[in-house]
């Protein structure tokens, strides 16, 4: 039998088990923590690849409007200069006939 400075065998089978059970417990919630966490990064991260697709639409939009507005500045300019040398043709035309011209206002 066992001598009296010994413990007996179910209570050290119960530490061991008490200590399993914790351990075992702990790592639940520490998974459950960190799939939490996970969780809330893959959304944040969701919401971000949202925001910087969002904001790549809106950067091609406008990138698209910048050349339609350069285009059309540009065709306004090669017209108003076309219309500058019909003017000068005319005004010189004008002149060879004896009209008098006054200066364009500065």
């Amino acid at each position: 039998m066992m001598g009296e400075d010994s413990a007996p065998w179910w209570l050290a089978g119960s530490a061991v088990a008490l200590w399993l059970v914790r351990e075992t417990w702990g790592s639940v919630l520490s998974r459950r923590k960190e799939r939490t966490e996970t969780d809330a990064n893959v959304d944040l991260l969701n919401g971000l690849v949202q925001r910087v697709k969002s904001l790549e639409d809106s950067q091609a939009a406008i990138t698209v409007q910048l050349a339609e507005e350069m285009s059309l500045r540009r065709a306004a300019q090669e017209e108003a200069h076309k219309l500058r040398l019909r003017v000068l043709t005319l005004e010189s035309a004008m002149r060879q006939v004896g009209a008098v011209i006054p200066p364009e206002p500065a």
